[in-house]
């Protein structure tokens, strides 16, 4: 991909990016998202420089992705410019759209080992590793990050010498590594900050779906959703979408397969349980299929769930749980 590929995009209109979520943006994950909405950008689970480097076995299961994932963006962290420089030329081998670099994940093991959020404070370091990258690699080079570390660094002054290190795009999300997901996220320093550089600038944080993105962008060039996506994957679609019933048990069966194409049986079942509840998040009688969807072991258990969800409620498929078109009794 070339470097002017967000440019490029720019131009089209507003950007759209799934988050890069670990444990959960998976291959599979990536393809269900994007059967509902094609127009979004998914960007990867994040993944360690150094693992790339040294574990092929990583690399092959983590990499390789399916044209329906495209244009995929991989992101990575840690705080060697050099491993960077490494992982980049692994990375190039399998037809990405673009690296991202993570600087901007709050948990305390990754900011004890100098990665993530803490590049906010090794500022040099994190100038160097873009400026690594960008020289290394053809692909275009984004960097994930917050408003500062606890307050006390500068965002414009931060991003303006990411933009300097030759960075294409910049993701913000709307709170403090400090404050991880507490509070809600602030966008009024982002939107100043869109004032003083030229590369896109993306939002995140706190965004509900479609709607409430675009009606957040003001003067950015797009919008990223995360955690809003679990129990909601139709989030990206606009005039604030509510899917029916057989929308829903259609796309759980869809993301169960692609889980089991992508893990094997062996880790789907461990994974698929945490998906499939969620789906039925505002579904009056999840109750009765939870202990179900949490147990089981193969891909014949989930179609009968379904199927017995669907026998069960046959009158209801054309209804929207989230609306409250299904009520408490049968």
């Amino acid at each position: 991909m070339k470097k002017n590929f967000f440019e490029e995009l720019r131009q089209q209109g507003k950007m759209c990016f799934l988050a890069p979520m670990d444990w959960y943006g998976d291959s599979a994950y990536r393809q269900t998202m994007k059967k509902i909405a094609p127009h979004i950008l998914c960007v990867s689970e994040f993944y360690s420089a150094d693992g790339l480097v040294h574990s092929k076995i990583l690399a092959d299961s983590v990499l390789p992705h399916t044209k329906n994932e495209k244009p995929l963006i991989i992101q990575i962290f840690w705080k060697d410019p050099e491993m960077f420089w490494k992982a980049s030329k692994i990375i190039e081998q399998y037809d990405v759209a673009g690296i991202d670099v993570n600087m901007g994940c709050p948990a305390k093991k990754v900011v004890r080992s100098g990665h993530g959020s803490s590049l906010f404070i090794n500022q040099d370091i994190a100038f160097k590793i873009v400026e690594t990258l960008a020289k290394s690699t053809h692909l275009p080079i984004s960097v994930k990050t917050r408003l500062s570390f606890d307050g006390n660094q500068c965002l414009i002054d931060f991003a303006k010498w990411l933009e300097n290190a030759w960075a294409n795009l910049l993701t913000i999300h709307g709170r403090t590594a400090k404050q991880a997901y507490t509070g809600k996220a602030d966008f009024t320093q982002i939107y100043e900050l869109k004032k003083h550089l030229s590369i896109p600038i993306i939002c995140n944080g706190d965004i509900e779906n479609y709607d409430d993105g675009i009606n957040k962008l003001q003067n950015l060039d797009g919008f990223m959703i995360g955690r809003k996506s679990f129990w909601n994957p139709w989030c990206f679609l606009a005039w604030d979408y509510h899917p029916a019933l057989a929308e829903i048990l259609e796309i759980m069966e869809f993301h169960a397969q692609k889980l089991i194409e992508t893990k094997g049986e062996k880790k789907w079942s461990l994974e698929v349980r945490k998906h499939l509840v969620q789906y039925l998040h505002n579904f009056p009688w999840v109750k009765l299929y939870r202990k179900k969807l949490v147990s089981v072991e193969n891909m014949n258990d989930v179609l009968f769930i379904l199927s017995e969800i669907k026998k069960d409620f046959h009158d209801s498929l054309d209804k929207k749980p989230s609306l409250g078109e299904i009520k408490e009794e049968i």
